[in-house]
This record gives structure tokens, C-alpha cells and sequence, in this order.
């Protein structure tokens, strides 16, 4: 019924945000991403609640569309290029290419996305998922920390791209500095790992037994 009123005549604020709580309360959120849309045009709402809406549209559809690498593919290139960048978007997107196996999608998302708003949570996802670039992405985001030195999440994200490379002295010195900047479960977790591959069981022990400290963030912020 609202439907048919809002498509029978001139676009009514009232009537769009009655449309739109229906079709958040029914999870139509290819419908709420449009009728937001409609109401930023109208000035109906807050930039700043319309942007969250609209975001967790996206990553609500993202979830319920991340099942086939090809379709969901298709359905990223339809969103709008400025939302892509936002790092919420971007790092659902992300975490939905890992799962279906295209890392290298991934990573081109969260360079872009970085290069446009950082966001140290996505800086640390671009760390995850080993794929043959591991080289080119430690590259990338040595440049990111020198324009960012001291960032815990880099740090931690350079250490686990080291460690994919097998660099093993630089991924210790670039973990280690990231527990000196901000301690975490996530970083302690690495370098114990690291020291495992390395045979130093006494020093691993160490960092598992820390990672289960309380106070602890999970990565190197929440």
C-alpha cells in the first residue's frame, strides 16, 4: 500500500519514512538503500542517519548475497562508487571476497577505500588472507606508515604481511613495535605464532599466556 502511494504521486517525505521503516522491519534492503535516497533528496533526514542506514543495507545485503564469488562480484559493481570507499562498506565486502576465495579482489578493495578514508580496523584486514601479492601489499603499506608511523593496527598488519613472506627478524620488530603502541590479544597472538615457526617455544608460551590477559583489545583497537 505505501508502495503504491509513493509510486502514484509526488515523493512525500511522511510517506517514504513510513516506507522505510516497513522495509527495515521486512530486511528489503535494496528498497531501504532507494528509499533512503529518496529522502536525501528531500532533505527528509540527517546526512549523517541516512549514511547509516544506507550502510548497513549494504552490509546486510552483502551478507545474504555472499554465497557465489561471480554474483556477488556483479552485485559489487553496482554499488555506487563513492559508498564503496566507506570503510565499513568496504571492509564488509572485503571479508566477503576472503570467504569466497578472491583475496586479490579484496586487497583492491581496502587499498582503495584506504587511500580515500583510513580506517585503522580496515588497515588491519588488509593483512588477512595470503595470496601471491604479499609482497606488493607490504610494499604498499610501508608507504601508508610513513605518513603513519606509530599506527598499531599497520604495524600489526605489517608484521603478519612479514611473516607471509617469511621476513622473519622485520615481522618481529614490526609486531613488537605494534604491542609497544597499543597492546592486544591480536598482536600477542602473532608474535606467539611467530615463534613458534621459529622453535622459540619459551618466548611463545610467553605471548600466548599474555594474549589471554584481561583489558585486552581484540586487534589492536575495537
Amino acid at each position: 500500500m505505501l508502495r503504491e502511494l509513493n509510486a502514484s504521486g509526488p515523493r512525500d517525505a511522511t510517506t517514504l519514512l513510513l516506507l522505510l521503516r516497513a522495509e527495515q522491519g521486512l530486511a528489503n534492503w535494496d528498497e531501504v538503500i532507494r528509499t533512503a535516497k529518496s529522502l536525501e533528496k528531500l532533505n527528509a533526514m540527517p546526512p549523517e542517519a541516512l549514511e547509516s542506514i544506507r550502510v548497513n543495507a549494504h552490509v546486510a545485503l552483502f551478507s545474504r548475497r555472499a554465497h557465489d564469488l561471480k554474483d556477488f562480484a556483479r552485485h559489487w559493481d553496482e554499488v555506487p562508487a563513492p559508498e564503496r570507499t566507506h570503510p565499513k562498506i568496504a571492509a564488509a565486502a572485503a571479508r566477503a571476497f576472503i570467504r569466497l576465495g578472491d583475496c586479490r579482489r579484496a586487497h583492491r578493495i581496502i587499498e582503495e577505500a584506504l587511500e580515500r578514508n583510513w580506517d585503522g580496523p580496515l588497515a588491519l584486514l588488509y593483512g588477512e588472507c595470503t595470496d601471491e601479492d604479499a609482497l606488493e601489499r607490504l610494499e604498499r603499506a610501508e608507504k601508508w606508515l610513513s605518513g603513519r608511523p606509530g599506527e598499531a593496527e599497520l604495524l600489526l598488519t605489517l608484521g603478519r604481511l612479514c611473516v607471509q613472506r617469511e621476513l622473519w627478524g622485520k615481522a618481529q620488530s614490526y609486531l613488537e613495535a605494534s604491542l609497544a603502541t597499543q597492546p592486544s590479544q591480536a598482536a600477542h597472538l602473532a608474535l606467539a605464532g611467530l615463534f613458534e615457526r621459529l622453535g622459540r617455544t619459551d618466548e611463545a608460551s610467553r605471548h600466548f599466556r599474555s594474549s589471554a590477559a584481561p583489558g585486552l583489545t581484540r586487534g589492536a583497537s575495537d
